[in-house]
């Protein structure tokens, strides 16, 4: 089987076949005589295109080819195929029609340019290196093609050549010819390399970050060094066509050409994946192998472990790991769904029986049926020609007509399940309507899924003692179980209403009436009416209660609009709104000489990562008074006292180390509207509180003072200037809340964070355990138990959890022990049993679905997908309390939302209640663009929670957290959209205290250099409520190699600054060698020509033609690739770049590389790549978390984990449900 390297070519004219018997005379021949001098001087020869070409050495006694296989040693020697002649050639030189010596590998034969080789042919199994017993030859060819074979699992892999008479394995080099050979082997064995490395990665889709680490710890054995990413970017295109080819003949799931190390080195080097098909000559070649693929053991895969209900959901997806086309299981499931549907709901039965409504005895029939209540029908629709589905709540006659009030219901196809939903499950909505009984169409007959009282313990059951309560043989009969919300999709029992009010009682309606008493001002508590304006002490808004002396959050920017109270006659200094950060990037007049890709630049593709667009942080100020004019109780009007943040007013750059949550008091007073509030927050002068950072960590929404701020001056006032009133706000806490000692007008009620006995928790796929610490850190869990199956990955999980039990393990194996009754596994570790496990978080690998990890349709892919599959039935089978589910935001469009849809089915038969949404990581103190998908479930009982709202400020492009389901969109439930209680926090809080490194620290233990300076780094830096005099750990980088180092230093210290700030200059390296200039040699038919008409191609493919690989330039300071491919991938923008200080993160990946996918990786002002410990923080670890292994298995653990913060937030908000179903439950004891 040859390899993509082969190239096959026709005989030419002037060799004619017939010539090839013949012994040419010198005279008749140009090979031996020819020598550089007979070139014109800087002429190039017209074959191999060289401008100062070497001769080949051909031996004297060398004979044509068909000469020398007629020799006695070489007759009758065949290989298995009796058909394919094949010797050994040693000595040997390769050249062209000219006796140029010529690599076989420069792209002349698919050019159909001849190559021939001249050495000693000896026989098959003469693999010795010396010229013995060997027949000189000469014009062996013309090559038809060249392949790699015989790879025997060490570090030699073999060349084949084919020609017109015999296939010859190239042995020795002459010596004038091993620098041409130098090229193919580093070809070969980078190939063999990257090959490798997909197919031995603990990653089934590897990034192209993670193959680079393993290359260029590889030796090079062409030079004895280690391969550089030069090397690969160099020989890209060879490298492609290799994996192209082994993928032909291979039976692998996974196509190695659709792995996203693969898509990744394609778009940089701009080479293309050929489609190759079946060379003409490949079944008389004998036995070849492919010089990558011996030594790579094919994995074993272990099916997913199932439990029945999960595995009757998704057989649709996962059957035997196949990969189902989308439109044809989408069209399956519509027509299934759609033929029940339409039986139910179609026109022609809606003429036929409407109207018949009959009274007998003051009963209502319908075609011979009685209407009662708690009955379900369908009813003509006014809005659309689909009818509706309802439930009778009550009858009533109005103007002498019948009708009655229903509960809505939806099929279940209308919700997000589509049609990955049952056919005849229907589920409740929040909303009802009257109607007329004339309009009934038809009546079904539905029944309730109430959960078994032994639900818990019916995980993992036979699939006989799940089914739902339904007549499937019958397509009128349907069940329902749970209540919908369409617009956030929630899925939740419906609460039992309660009837004994009176006869026409709707739940819905009830709620509807609440929810718009809640959207109404109610004013409390009358103080005095003065002109007009009458005084109140409370008001009650959107279920909360505000008074006199509360603190609220009120819309950006309001005070520069809202009326003044106080100081009317007087303007304030001017300063800007915010002091946030701006993006001081600015395009400026470079020398283009000098710097020939800054033009490139453009403001918009310079300012990702900045936080330029992102919002200022909600105003805070204090109720001062609330009243309403002339009796209008619907325009409540709020006087409040300002409070400064300290990013709004003048401190230059001191603000970046003030506390997030610091504020300074003023006198300043203004008018504001009831609805311009969003919410309460609660403030305390700093002498209340014994310390600011860990009163804020007790509670939300905390914050406090100790200065005022002078508006009329600019200047910030002492605390010792202050009145004494103002010191008085969040005395509570200083009188450890005994409200008695506390004046009316300043209480607060300031809420601690609610705490719980911990659940006993089993986190899955734990990593490093990011999500489950961050749930630890909130109170709701303890970890008792984490599968990985990582080692290095579950090492780090048990250092930060010491009593936890680390299952290393597949974990489908070890639910199969569970499902079957194990007590302990193979390491005698105690297995979990049923009733232990309250909750269960993870996120099964997203690698083939990951907007980072682009998807690819092959069926290794969809095996490593059905992980999800595994997750969901040790959810079956455990049956815990609660349970998360995380993943990349893309899995709400994996295989066009099946997988989503699948899921949410899968959760909902199990009888769970469940949502779905997007999460922003940076809207939870760190300074990182991080959207993940976030899947809550509560079982039958207890309260699903909601999402938590965003605490901090964040980007605008990266806040979009909206999913879209085929045609509908869904939101979650956080009210805060457009601004949060906190400012955004920048890569300066995160990084600015850790000491200077260079390229290449290992040093794994260092001293901190300074106190903490900014909000985050004392929370990073504040384990057991103490500074710590600790070491720091892990702040260690990557050694990059010399070209890359100098590159590095290169990118100036500035915001935006990237690749496309480099000179286009000659430097000396640290190992001694000198980079080469960029040449730009073509017309850039896009770009045009730069300054005095300069060139800006670097290949001739910038003018419109095919690309020619011998443009390709080497060991440059601007990287050739880059201008190659620039014009089709934005410029690259951000390759090579500098992170800002004032900007953030993109999403940590799990190898930080310049010329990687996330690009920006570059210290703000070192020359250097991000540390271990620069990439913790970036995702929320604090400094007292500890990673293992080698430095990239601590960069992809950090990579792969979900920030601690983000988990923190979802953990208040179970916390807050089980606190709201305990309340439920005790008002429901109350009313009994």
């Amino acid at each position: 089987m040859d390899s993509s390297t082969s190239s096959e070519i026709e005989p030419q004219s002037n060799v004619s076949p017939k010539s090839r018997g013949k012994k040419r005379k010198a005279s008749d021949r140009t090979l031996t005589n020819v020598t550089a001098d007979n070139i014109k001087k800087k002429a190039r020869c017209k074959y191999c295109q060289q401008a100062c070409p070497e001769s080949v050495k051909i031996p004297t006694d060398a004979e044509p080819e068909c000469i020398v296989l007629t020799h006695e040693i070489l007759a009758n020697i065949y290989t298995d195929n009796f058909d394919a002649i094949q010797h050994n050639l040693t000595n040997f030189s390769i050249y062209d029609e000219n006796g140029h010596m010529c690599s076989i590998d420069s792209g002349m034969m698919e050019r159909n340019i001849p190559l021939y080789l001249t050495g000693y042919v000896k026989p098959i199994y003469d693999n010795g290196p010396g010229v013995e017993k060997g027949i000189a030859a000469t014009e062996l060819g013309p090559i038809l093609e060249w392949y790699l074979s015989s790879y025997d699992g060490g570090s030699q892999v073999l060349i084949g050549v084919t020609t017109e008479y015999a296939d010859y394995l190239l042995n020795e080099p002459h010596i004038s010819y091993k620098k041409y050979m130098t090229t193919v082997i580093e070809k070969i064995h980078l190939s063999r390399l990257v090959i490798k490395s997909i197919l031995n990665s603990e990653y089934d889709d590897p990034s192209y970050e993670d193959v680079l680490n393993f290359i260029v710890n590889s030796v090079n054995p062409a030079t004895g060094t280690n391969f550089t990413e030069e090397d690969l970017l160099q020989h890209a295109q060879f490298v492609l066509d290799q994996v192209v080819d082994y993928d032909l003949g291979d039976t692998y799931y996974l196509p190695l050409a659709e792995t996203q190390c693969i898509e990744t080195l394609t778009e940089l080097s701009g080479a293309t994946k050929s489609i190759k098909v079946p060379f003409r000559r490949l079944e008389r070649v004998g036995r070849r192998n492919r010089g990558v693929k011996a030594d790579i053991s094919q994995r074993e895969f272990s099916k997913a472990t199932t439990t029945e209900l999960v595995k009757d959901v998704f057989e649709n997806m996962f059957a035997a790991q196949l990969d189902v086309d989308d439109k044809e299981n989408e069209t399956t499931m519509n027509k299934l769904v759609n033929t029940i549907f339409d039986d139910v709901c179609n026109t022609t039965a809606v003429e036929k029986i409407s109207n018949v409504i009959n009274v007998n005895e003051g009963q209502i029939v319908w075609n011979d049926k009685s209407i009662c209540e708690n009955m379900f029908v369908v009813v003509k629709n006014k809005c659309s020609t689909v009818p509706l589905i309802g439930r009778i709540e009550y009858l009533y006659k109005k103007n002498l007509k019948d009708k009655a009030h229903i509960t809505l219901f939806m099929h279940s196809y209308e919700t997000v399940l589509g049609e990955a939903s049952d056919p005849q499950e229907i589920f409740s909505l929040k909303k009802c309507m009257n109607i007329d009984l004339t309009h009934i169409v038809k009546i079904l007959d539905v029944t309730q899924k109430i959960p078994r009282k032994d639900w818990f313990n019916l995980g993992g059951s036979k699939l006989q003692e799940l089914l739902e309560p339904v007549n499937r043989n019958n397509k009128k009969s349907f069940f329902y179980q749970l209540q919908y919300d369409d617009e956030f999709g929630r899925f939740e029992y419906p609460e039992d209403s309660n009837n004994d009010k009176n006869d026409k009682y709707c739940k819905n309606c009830e709620d509807n009436f609440l929810e718009k008493k809640l959207q109404t001002p109610e004013l409390l508590e009358f103080i005095e009416k003065d002109i007009g304006i009458t005084y109140y002490y409370k008001l009650k808004f959107q279920n909360e209660e505000y008074k006199i002396g509360n603190f609220i959050y009120l819309k950006p920017g309001i005070f520069s609009i809202a009326a003044r109270s106080n100081f009317t006659d007087y303007k304030s200094l001017h300063y800007p709104a915010s002091n946030k950060n701006k993006n001081n990037q600015i395009l400026k007049n470079v020398d283009e000489t000098k710097y020939p890709e800054y033009y490139r630049k453009t403001i918009e593709n310079i300012m990702r990562g900045s936080n330029e667009t992102t919002p200022d942080a909600f105003e805070i100020a204090e109720i001062l008074a609330i009243y309403i004019v002339e009796g209008d109780k619907k325009n409540v009007k709020i006087i409040v006292r300002r409070m400064y943040r300290a990013e709004q007013i003048p401190m230059d750059d001191n603000y970046k180390n003030a506390d997030m949550n610091m504020l300074y008091w003023s006198e300043e007073e203004f008018r504001v509207q009831y609805d311009d509030i969003y919410g309460k927050c609660y403030v305390a002068f700093i002498t209340n509180i014994l310390d600011p950072l860990s009163w804020s960590a007790d509670g939300p929404d905390r914050f406090y003072f100790s200065k005022k701020y002078d508006f009329l001056t600019g200047t910030v006032i002492e605390d010792n200037q202050l009145p004494s009133a103002a010191k008085l706000t969040g005395k509570e806490v200083y009188v450890k809340y005994q409200y008695k000692f506390v004046d009316e007008d300043k209480l607060q009620y300031i809420p601690f964070h609610k705490k719980i006995k911990p659940l006993r928790g089993l986190d899955i796929f734990a990593g490093c355990g990011g999500l489950s610490k961050g749930l630890e850190e909130s109170g709701l869990i303890t970890s008792k138990w984490a599968i990985e199956c990582d080692d290095k990955a579950a090492a780090a999980f048990e250092l930060n959890n010491p009593e936890s039990i680390v299952f290393v393990d597949d974990c489908n194996h070890l639910l199969k022990s569970a499902i079957s009754g194990c007590i302990t596994n193979s390491k005698n570790q105690k297995i979990p049993q049923k009733g232990e496990v309250d909750f269960i978080c993870g996120g099964p690998p997203c690698q083939g679905f990951s907007g980072m990890n682009r998807f690819n349709s092959g069926q290794y892919s969809l095996f490593k997908n059905s992980l999800i599959v595994s997750f969901l039935s040790y959810i079956d089978y455990y049956r815990p309390k609660y349970f998360v589910m995380e993943n990349v935001r893309n899995f709400v469009s994996f295989k066009r939302s099946m997988v989503l849809k699948l899921t949410l089915r899968c959760i909902t038969r199990m009888g769970y209640q469940c949502t779905f949404g997007v999460l922003q990581a940076g809207n939870f103190g760190v300074p990182q663009t991080r959207r993940r998908l976030i899947i809550m479930a509560a079982a039958p009982g207890e309260q699903l929670p909601l999402y938590p709202e965003p605490i901090h400020v964040f980007n605008r492009k990266g806040s979009s957290l909206t999913v879209q389901v085929g045609d509908k969109k869904f939101k979650t439930n956080c009210k805060y959209d457009e601004s949060a209680p906190m400012r955004t926090v920048t890569v300066y809080d995160a990084w600015s205290d850790l000491p200077e490194i260079s390229n290449g620290a290992c040093e794994e233990e260092l001293p901190y250099v300074s106190n903490p300076i900014t909000h985050l780094q004392k929370i990073l830096r504040y384990p057991d409520n103490g500074f710590s005099d600790s070491i720091l750990t892990d702040h260690i980088c990557k050694d990059m190699s010399p070209l890359v180092q100098a590159r590095m230093e290169l990118i100036p210290v500035g915001e935006g600054s990237d690749w496309r700030d480099l000179p286009n200059i000659e430097v000396k390296l640290s190992d001694g060698t000198m980079t080469n200039k960029l040449l730009y040699s073509y017309d850039d038919i896009k770009n045009g020509k730069g300054y005095n008409g300069a060139l800006r191609g670097v290949c001739q493919c910038a003018t419109g033609n095919k690309c020619n690989p011998q443009d390709r330039q080497n060991n440059t300071i601007i990287p050739w690739c880059l201008p190659h491919t620039g014009n089709r991938h934005n410029n690259w923008a951000g390759l090579y770049g500098r992170l800002a200080w004032t900007g953030f993160c993109s999403t940590t990946i799990t190898n930080p590389e310049p010329m990687g996918k996330q690009g920006r990786v570059l210290h703000p002002e070192q020359h250097r790549v991000v540390s271990v410990r620069e990439c913790a923080r970036s995702q929320g670890f604090k400094d007292s978390y500890l990673f293992y292994g080698p430095i990239i298995n601590k960069h992809r653990q950090i990579g792969n984990a979900v920030p601690p913060p983000m988990g923190t937030a979802i953990g208040h908000e179970i916390i807050k449900a089980i606190y709201k179903k305990t309340a439920s439950f005790n008002n429901i004891k109350t009313n009994k």
